[in-house]
């Protein structure tokens, strides 16, 4: 499934290292310690000297004490610090990308969010990485799959209202929310909440027709569907899915409810995949994975339609010149084998 769709490429947030120099207004350490306000002196003194020493990270918690304890004290340190924290947020969280530390990433970029809950750049970034490094890794990691989710829907909102990504090339707003979905539908499949993965997928594809991947998850998802349905229908007696694969009049309505379910589904799983071979004919690429695909899909085609022997290539050939509505086809008696 990895090979289906490639993930965006990793976007760095373009965040200088700042280099860090004192107030245009410059605070003597040996002045500070005669202010009468000997305790906010302290904390500013405490900055200044894990600032100079380049310790960002002890820096940064200082900074943030300060502000905190101290939000009306000196208006220079005050102004100073407000501008100073996210320059060196920005450098840290470009250095936790770098490292690959998630965890440090994702806190980093939360702590951003709190205070500028639209910027696209940082949720972007973790998205991606995320996406990448986690979600489409082989194995695949779910450490992060509910921060991904929740960043996700965050961006979509962002996306949705037109903004987009700092640096983002070829940025196109249809194809972004649909692999934002697609990577949601991928998340609830793995919960193993099935309908909820379809809904997701059903969008992606809807946003962006032309990505083979979605319909191809779309089979699979009516797959398990249809086994699920298949399995229930078989569990009645053998007669009595005899009655109702052949409309008889006395066939109990459990049963033939249980059937027209199974046959639903294999329908779904029958146009979402004609609509994946449509789009990967004559795609070196896809060409392991599409043989697969074709040989299931003729099983299940001509098992639901064998009076067409011909149906299955119309409906993708359908596909292939564009249109999104399948043609006409005799639709063979609804029957799942016992």
């Amino acid at each position: 499934m990895k090979k289906l769709l490639t993930p965006l490429t990793a976007l760095m947030l373009s965040l200088a290292l700042f280099v860090p120099l004192a107030p245009a207004k410059t605070v003597r350490i040996d002045e500070v310690a005669q202010d009468p306000a000997a305790e906010e002196a302290a904390a500013y003194k405490a900055w200044f000297e894990a600032n100079q020493a380049k310790d960002y990270v002890k820096a940064m918690e200082l900074a943030k004490a300060y502000l905190e304890k101290f939000p009306n004290g000196n208006a220079t340190n005050v102004a100073y610090l407000k501008k100073w924290i996210p320059q060196i947020r920005g450098y840290l969280f470009n250095q936790a990308v770098t490292a690959g530390n998630m965890g440090e990433m994702i806190r980093l970029g939360k702590e951003a969010l709190a205070s500028d809950p639209d910027n696209l750049d940082y949720l972007w970034v973790m998205i991606n990485q995320i996406r990448a490094k986690e979600l489409y890794a082989s194995p695949p990691n779910n450490s992060h799959a509910s921060e991904y989710a929740e960043f996700s829907k965050q961006a979509m909102r962002i996306v949705e209202a037109g903004k987009t990504p700092t640096g983002a090339k070829d940025f196109k707003k249809g194809s972004a929310l649909a692999f934002l979905n697609y990577d949601l539908g991928t998340i609830e499949s793995r919960n193993k909440n099935v309908d909820k993965a379809l809904e997701y997928n059903s969008k992606a594809a809807s946003l962006d027709p032309a990505e083979p991947a979605y319909f191809f998850a779309c089979g699979n998802l009516y797959q398990q569907k249809y086994a699920v349905a298949a399995q229930k229908f078989q569990s009645f007696p053998e007669a009595d899915q005899q009655a109702a694969n052949e409309g008889k009049p006395d066939a109990k309505p459990e049963v033939k409810a249980a059937l027209d379910e199974a046959n639903k589904h294999a329908d779904a799983l029958i146009d979402c995949w004609a609509r994946y071979v449509a789009l990967t004919t004559g795609k070196k690429e896809y060409d392991p994975v599409r043989t697969n695909v074709e040989k299931e899909l003729a099983k299940l085609y001509n098992y639901r339609h064998p009076d067409s022997p011909d149906g299955l290539q119309k409906l993708i050939q359908q596909y292939r010149s564009g249109s999104s509505s399948p043609p006409q086809t005799a639709t063979a008696n609804s029957t799942v084998k016992p």
